[in-house]
């Protein structure tokens, strides 16, 4: 089996907002570089104009990114990279000048944006001198930004909210994306799913999420009114202490974050 020089992970909700995905992607970013002690890449390919990540990871998203560079308007990648202000072992791809509603009508097909971003992925994680990448991708399911990129992904993350009809979007989602990705495309990627904004008296929950978790793990994260508000305020949680509800979802999170460096370790053969 060939070992690949870099892991992606992929953040992915469907077309499902609102779940939490970027914050978890950019403190991800964070924690992934610290627990494994190397750089991180995170692409972030908020194009409907939240661009949660990147200003999280303190970068103004208003300059070139990814998809400049998918769509050919930007060639050097060094002219995307960006390194974070907020921790200097991060770097970031924001999502450029081109925005969703921008695609409509592009004649980029869906291989010349499989190339691109493969392209990207290899140059960027080379550039920054990491041996992880991060796409944080947007609520929607299309064929420019969205398949190229799990296509591309050695890791899924199913970020959904902690409600009663997780499992409904889990099945669409392993109907239409992963069991797709596995018979017809032969990929085989880890794929977790992410329970956000945990409460009390929905346990049921999580025993329906795990027949969509392939090779991979469920993860709870409770409700945090401190992460909420940390969020909100364009501040990673993972940098400040731990305490009263943050407490518990950093547990958690770190729980998260040392089964992913597990499984990244074990692809890239450590």
């Amino acid at each position: 089996m060939l070992v690949p020089r870099v892991v992606a992970i992929a953040h992915f909700s469907g077309r499902k907002g609102g779940t939490g995905k970027s914050t978890i992607a950019a403190n991800q970013a964070i924690a992934l570089s610290m627990t494994l002690k190397t750089n991180v890449v995170l692409i972030d390919f908020g194009i409907d104009s939240t661009q949660t990540s990147s200003r999280l990871l303190g970068i103004n998203p208003d300059r070139p990114g990814a998809l400049d560079y998918m769509l050919g308007l930007i060639k050097d990648v060094n002219q995307v990279l960006v390194r974070s202000n907020v921790v200097p072992s991060v770097f970031v791809v924001p999502p450029g000048t081109i925005k969703s509603w921008n695609l409509w009508g592009s004649s980029i097909s869906a291989n010349q944006a499989f190339n691109a971003l493969r392209n990207l992925i290899i140059t960027a994680s080379r550039t920054a001198n990491a041996q992880i990448v991060l796409i944080d991708l947007p609520a929607s399911i299309d064929d420019v930004v969205v398949l190229p990129a799990l296509i591309n992904t050695n890791i899924i993350n199913l970020v959904m909210d902690y409600a009663n009809y997780a499992d409904i979007v889990l099945a669409e989602l392993d109907n239409s994306i992963v069991r797709p990705l596995n018979v017809q495309l032969k990929l085989n990627p880890i794929v977790n799913v992410v329970l956000n904004k945990w409460l009390p008296s929905l346990d049921a929950v999580e025993a329906k999420a795990r027949a969509f978790a392939h090779n991979g793990e469920v993860f709870i994260l409770p409700t945090s009114s401190i992460v909420q508000y940390l969020t909100s305020t364009l501040k990673p949680f993972i940098l400040y202490e731990p305490k009263g509800s943050l407490e518990k979802f950093v547990k958690e999170f770190n729980r998260m974050t040392n089964e992913l460096a597990k499984q990244v370790k074990a692809l890239l053969g450590f």
